[in-house]
């Protein structure tokens, strides 16, 4: 009895369970779409859903062209009648259809009513030709006519004499979008066009055929025309070069080698001009002339600061308009100014308005990628505020204490905000007053906008973005902005944003007068080779600045050990240290000469460092992007400076990405032979530890880059190489859970921890 009641319960109550769970409704709560995902990621959903389905469109289209064009071919190889399909005829015509009438189709679909119909069978142009006189080849005078369509010729029946047999039946080959034309008419002496092209507009057939394996190895300047836009490699045509009359030996060339000279004359002028103006930074305008706040000009004045930059002005109308935009610069330009003149505008016009507000307002937020970059930010910021009573300036970064933060936001209340992702993040989600605050904002400025925009902070900077006010002024600034940064600034940006370019197309982005080379060297020769760089340049620069850029934090550990017992008198700084010492050795580089720093690419954006003389990177940079950020740290201000990328030969396919920079390849140096010994004793004196650290570094950093984490076998192996280097015995041994995440479990030569 009892067990029959326990039955009957427990079944209504799994009911109950089931009709709770399906009465559920779906969605992650407010401000959420359906899945539980936010606005950013259901538009990237949709935007990639709707590109693949363009994409499979296009490709089924390309796919039935391809049949065609093949079906047609095969029909010709078999000697088949291809049919042609008339749209005027009464009679329909059910054959396939030719990839000519495939694309008509194509053009009509999107062919709006109206319009005028541009498309032509012969893919000429629209209106024929003016018709040109005959030059008959016989001797015998014959009358003007108008050219012979041949193929209404054989189709009524008519024959045509023996002597234009020949000619006739290799010009009757029907031209098509997806053949390449293969024959040519050589011009003769006397026909000319206006346009260059080589066939007589007049008579077509004037010129004598030329065989297909001559014309074949002569072939130059195949230049796409017309349709080939839209059609690519399926249609074809070729402009060929007219080639030069014969030169006769009594002709006088003196006055075409004068006109040359002046020529070559003038342009190397124009282009010394044009060096010059690249090689100054500085515009001719000075701060007092564009509209900014007396105080803060004084302010400016008193630094030493009278003329702009050509990227301040270039920017600074555009931003005191209230305009988002995104700005592209070189290293080392004035971008810190840049923004921060407007966001002190900003500030005086907001507080201009005598309103008191309970909570004072956050009136300007600056977001950096690393802590250096935000507080050299605010440093700046402090010397042209020198003169502004009433606005203050922070900082909300990590390394600090939090509730010290939030502390000195209370007791200090400030208008501009220079800020981490992270610890701004952590100070939005306290629920705190500071989100209340963040709603009276009317600037927000992205420094490095490429780096914070990249995958490492997209969900911290969407997360903030959403809990901003849409009523603001957006400003991006960085001296690299790849396609997908162009894309995703629409997260921040308006849509009627303005782009400022100041690099310009087709110029370099990196200065003029810094000096670019790149060696190639084994793995194992890179610490050798390192320090006969230094060596080298230490005896011939007095006032001696080097950055020395490594991959991982833990092999700048590693190096800085290294020099260090080299007797060198170096510096490090990198994510694993604390912030005070990161603040104190970069005040210490900053201020000082004669000084090495060891550092990964903490340092590589964004930061100061007057009169760095070189700067070495030891191994391939994450992308091209940080390659040219590292090497913005010399030659900043106009001044001259010096890059070298040390690579290994398996780490060559870097150089194609940076092929269009000036950059040279050094020749190897001839090394010590006692070098190698110094080498390996100071290495040897160094913690086994740092090693197996710098070993698991280098694995994890080269397994995350595409190139060389595809083929694991390979990157055992050059792991391995590379703890020979550093003086290990044996592979340190990796915890399995690192092995499985790295894709490395199975590998010959990794070393799994039991």
């Amino acid at each position: 009895m009892y067990s029959s009641i326990l039955r009957r319960h427990s079944s209504s109550s799994s009911k109950l369970l089931c009709t709770f769970f399906f009465a559920r409704p779906m969605g992650g709560g407010p401000r959420t779409f359906p899945g539980g995902i936010n606005k950013w990621q259901w538009k990237r959903l949709h935007e990639k859903k709707a590109r693949e389905k363009e994409k499979r469109l296009l490709d089924h289209e390309k796919q039935l062209y391809e049949a065609r064009i093949r079906s047609q071919i095969r029909a010709k190889l078999a000697g088949k009648p291809v049919s042609e399909f008339s749209p005027d005829s009464d009679h329909p015509n059910h054959n396939p259809m030719s990839p000519q009438d495939h694309i008509k189709a194509l053009a009509d679909r999107f062919m709006k009513e109206g319009a005028e119909d541009l498309w032509n069978d012969d893919d000429g142009p629209v209106k024929s030709p003016p018709l040109l006189p005959r030059r008959p080849s016989n001797g015998l005078s014959r009358q003007i006519e108008p050219p012979v369509d041949l193929r209404k010729l054989t189709s009524h029946g008519r024959s045509l004499g023996p002597g234009n047999a020949r000619i006739v039946s290799r010009a009757l080959k029907p031209r098509h979008y997806s053949v390449q034309v293969r024959r040519r008419f050589r011009r003769n002496e006397s026909s000319s066009s206006d346009d260059g092209s080589d066939v007589s507009s007049g008579d077509e057939f004037s010129g004598r055929l030329v065989d297909d394996d001559v014309e074949l190895r002569g072939r130059r300047n195949v230049q796409k025309m017309m349709s080939s836009a839209a059609l690519g490699k399926y249609d074809v045509k070729i402009k060929r070069r007219v080639m030069p009359k014969s030169i006769d030996e009594g002709d006088d060339f003196s006055e075409q080698i004068e006109l040359i000279r002046h020529e070559l004359s003038r342009k190397n002028l124009a282009e010394e001009e044009e060096k010059g103006d690249e090689e100054s930074i500085l515009s001719q305008k000075r701060f007092d002339e564009c509209g900014v706040s007396p105080l803060t000009v004084k302010a400016l004045s008193s630094a030493g600061y009278v003329q702009m930059t050509r990227v301040q002005e270039a920017t600074l109308d555009v931003c005191l308009e209230g305009k988002d935009a995104l700005v592209k610069a070189k290293t080392g330009t004035g971008k810190s100014a840049a923004f921060l003149l407007p966001a002190i505008e900003a500030v005086l016009k907001a507080t201009s308005s005598n309103r008191i507000q309970r909570v004072p307002p956050i009136l300007v937020l600056i977001l950096c990628p690393t802590r250096e970059i935000a507080s050299q930010i605010a440093a700046e910021a402090n010397v042209m505020l020198k003169y502004h009573d009433g606005i203050g300036v922070q900082t909300l970064i990590g390394g600090t204490r939090f509730k010290f933060d939030q502390k000195r936001l209370e007791s200090d209340p400030c208008q501009i905000i220079v800020a981490t992702p992270g610890r701004l993040l952590d100070h939005i989600e306290n629920k705190g007053s500071f989100s209340v605050r963040l709603m009276g904002l009317k600037m927000l400025v992205l420094d490095e906008a490429d780096h914070l925009l990249d995958l490492g902070f997209r969900k911290d900077m969407e997360k903030i973005v959403d809990c901003l006010p849409r009523q603001r002024q957006s400003l991006l600034f960085s001296a690299t902005v790849p396609k997908e940064v162009r894309r995703i600034s629409q997260l921040v940006l308006k849509k009627e944003h303005a782009f400022v370019d100041t690099v310009g197309l087709g110029n370099a982005e990196t200065h003029a007068k810094v000096r670019q080379s790149y060696l190639v060297a084994p793995h194992k020769l890179h610490f050798q080779i390192v320090y006969h760089l230094l060596k080298d340049h230490i005896l011939q620069v007095p006032d001696y600045k080097v950055i020395v850029f490594c991959t991982t934090a833990m092999v700048t550990s590693l190096v800085f050990l290294l020099l260090q017992e080299m007797k060198v008198n170096v510096r490090e700084i990198h994510s694993r240290k604390p912030q005070i010492y990161r603040t104190r050795i970069s005040e210490e580089f900053r201020e000082s000469k004669r000084l090495v720093l060891i550092t990964s690419d903490v340092s590589a954006r964004g930061i100061n460092y007057p009169d760095v003389t070189l700067v070495i990177q030891m191994g391939i940079p994450s992308d091209r992007e940080q390659y040219i950020h590292r090497l913005g740290r010399t030659g900043r201000e106009g001044k001259e400076g010096e890059g070298i990328l040390l690579v290994a030969p398996w780490e060559e396919y870097f150089l194609d990405e940076i092929k269009d920079l000036p950059i040279e390849k050094f020749p190897l140096p001839l090394l010590d032979p006692d070098l190698k010994l110094k080498v390996g004793a100071s290495m040897d004196k160094i913690d086994t530890s740092v090693k197996e650290a710098a070993y698991h570094a280098w694995l994890g950093y080269y397994n995350s880059i595409r190139e060389t984490g595809r083929d694991k076998t390979t990157l055992v192996e050059l792991a391995n190489q590379f703890c020979e280097s550093i003086g290990l015995q044996k592979p340190p041994l990796l915890f399995r859970k690192t092995a499985l995440k790295m894709g490395l479990k199975g590998i010959p030569g990794i070393r799994i921890r039991r």
